[in-house]
């Protein structure tokens, strides 16, 4: 089936109105919320009205997948300056199981910025680190190879091993918010200047993060940003951690990245959870679940 019969069908199905991604300062909701019954039952709907719309055209199905239908839907990204709503209705969330929740809402804009910067955010009167905001090109991206050990304990810290399915597990990470390997080439203050390594120790850039979310999940959309500088664009990106009123360990971590080219827009959430292993995240207290 060509491209074009593909995407007359799925006009056809879901009607030619496509999602579009409304300016900045629109107000938009959280997602992740959506009723995967209904979808299921859509699904198959939609599956069983493509099969007789091919067989009464005489279309090959050999080659059919009925995901294809949605594959120019995105989800719509709402532009919004509510980072503080955003922010607590998020510190409220249960992981359940899941290690990210995808968000609608973006607050950060490409276009509020001319050259490369750290906005570093510093600490809370807990000392819990704050947010860190980002505008990153490919002069910032640097290896690992030379990188040092970090000492910097952040709240929450109290680091245990712990044995989980029989395996032996250093249970936290001191996470930075911005990765290393995208932190070269500033200062301390943040200000681009040639010659710098990456941050390393900085304790307004680390902050207590369970291993399986740091090295397991994070990374992930860590490398889709480095992928996204070394291919000549340039990178607004928010990292901050959520905490629940007073507690001194983060229940997640909350990720925004969009590309001046707007190949990248990403609004993502982490939990803060290791599988097997419960925590008090008033103190980062953990034990084996």
């Amino acid at each position: 089936m060509s491209r074009n019969q593909k995407r007359g069908l799925a006009m056809l199905l879901l009607g030619s109105n496509r999602r579009r991604r409304r300016g900045r300062g629109g107000r938009g909701r959280v997602g992740g919320q959506s009723n995967w019954s209904l979808r299921g039952l859509l699904l198959l709907a939609f599956t069983v009205a493509a099969f007789f719309w091919f067989v009464h055209n005489d279309i090959d199905l050999s080659d059919f997948d009925v995901f294809d239908l949605f594959g120019e839907s995105r989800q719509e990204v709402v532009f919004s300056e509510d980072f503080q709503e955003q922010a607590a209705y998020l510190a409220l969330l249960y992981d359940e199981g899941r290690d990210v929740y995808y968000m609608e809402v973006i607050t950060i804009d490409s276009t509020d910025w001319e050259y490369e910067r750290l906005d570093i955010g510093g600490h809370d009167r807990l000392g819990r680190t704050l947010p860190i905001t980002a505008y990153l090109s490919h002069r910032n991206v640097g290896s690992s190879e030379s990188r040092n050990p970090q000492t910097h304990e952040p709240t929450g810290w109290d680091q245990n091993q712990l044995t989980i399915d029989g395996t032996s597990v250093w249970v936290k990470n001191r996470g930075h918010l911005i990765a290393y390997t995208l932190t070269f080439n500033f200062n301390e203050r943040g200000e681009l200047i040639y010659g710098y390594a990456g941050s390393e120790d900085d304790p307004w850039n680390l902050f207590t993060q369970t291993a399986h979310s740091n090295q397991n999940v994070m990374t992930r959309y860590e490398a889709q940003i480095r992928d996204v500088l070394n291919n000549g664009s340039e990178v607004v990106f928010m990292a901050s951690p959520i905490f629940r009123d007073d507690e001194l360990m983060a229940r997640g971590i909350w990720l925004q990245a969009v590309s001046t080219c707007e190949e990248l827009v990403l609004s993502v959430y982490i939990f803060n959870r290791q599988p097997g292993v419960a925590f008090d995240y008033r103190t980062g207290e953990n034990w084996v679940q």
